[in-house]
């Protein structure tokens, strides 16, 4: 009897994981983990037009305390994409080990990036990527609180970031003087040839802010 319930709860255990993993990719029409590690994993989502060529690389959860606003990016593609006629790539870090030591939580999150997101870009080789993240604003050292931060430097990327301004005006163009992810993740994603933008948000904004201006993002995305 005793061995017919500990089978049973093992059972009812592994339902429950198995719920867990199909709840926390639902919306998306694929999912894959590409990637772990003993301090975290890398799963990669795909919205839209799976048939399109024109894709666009989202990447969310590289500092795992800005999950604020990778909450809400993470439901507007979820939301917004399903009659797009784009391609998004979601590349969604999980960091399991310490996530919300600022430190540690930031370096294991930047080491997943480098090691399963950027090869991974470069095999899908999107038209534009994009890194999300929250920022403190002047406790950060940054000028503004709402930006996009263009990595490659190139005419096709101030092209995808002159066309995301028209809709979102607010948002500025500038280059931050200090960041520590951009060597491990943007900046190699960059030297391929891709464009690749950092957009930053204020962290510090209410959710619902944040949810409005990602929906709003990626509705723009949607135009382009």
């Amino acid at each position: 009897m005793l061995l017919i319930k500990g089978d049973y709860m093992r059972k009812l255990i592994s339902i429950f994981i198995c719920l867990i993993f199909v709840f926390s990719v639902i919306g998306a029409s694929s999912a894959a983990v590409i990637g772990k590690t003993n301090y975290g994993w890398v799963e990669k989502q795909t919205y839209g037009n799976l048939s399109s060529t024109n894709t666009i690389a989202i990447i969310v959860g590289v500092h795992p305390r800005e999950h604020g606003f990778h909450d809400a990016m993470v439901n507007a593609l979820k939301t917004q994409t399903a009659s797009s006629n784009k391609k998004y790539i979601l590349y969604r870090i999980h960091v399991t080990k310490t996530p919300m030591n600022y430190y540690k939580g930031r370096m294991y999150g930047q080491l997943l990036g480098n090691k399963f997101v950027v090869p991974d870009v470069k095999r899908s080789h999107p038209n534009v990527v994009f890194d999300i993240h929250e920022d403190a604003w002047k406790s950060s050292g940054y000028k503004y609180p709402r930006f996009l931060d263009p990595v490659s430097k190139t005419s096709k990327t101030y092209s995808y970031i002159n066309r995301v301004k028209t809709k979102m005006p607010f948002l500025k163009v500038y280059v931050p003087p200090s960041g520590t992810s951009p060597k491990y993740v943007t900046k190699p994603i960059a030297s391929k040839g891709i464009p690749t933008i950092i957009y930053e948000t204020y962290k510090y904004d209410s959710y619902s802010k944040k949810v409005a201006d990602a929906n709003l993002f990626i509705n723009t995305l949607n135009k382009l």
